[in-house]
């Protein structure tokens, strides 16, 4: 399911991610990022490994102060206008000298 973007008028997509940092909190480990894109988007293929590695283009992090559980707190909202495989991605093949 998605929405439509007010600003652009773009169809929005909700990819959730996982940091892959064994150092991360735990709170911080997942999160959800929006996708502005007139087509859903297409995550590239995970050639093997526990998780799938992506690559966000146009990413932003705009603040905000979230009232959940009776406490506010900072929480942040991430969008980003495309996701891709990652260059020099583990498990790709790297370019010829």
């Amino acid at each position: 399911m998605y929405s439509v973007d007010e600003d652009s008028g773009l169809n929005v997509w909700s990819v959730d991610v996982m940091d892959g940092d064994p150092e991360a909190r735990k709170a911080d480990r997942q999160l959800s990022i929006k996708i502005l894109s007139k087509q859903q988007p297409v995550l590239p293929p995970s050639n093997g490994l526990p998780f799938t590695p992506v690559e966000f283009e146009g990413m932003t992090a705009t603040p905000y102060v979230s009232d959940s559980n009776g406490r506010p707190r900072l929480a942040w909202s991430f969008r980003a206008m495309a996701v891709r495989a990652p260059k020099n991605a583990p498990g790709q093949n790297k370019p010829a000298a």
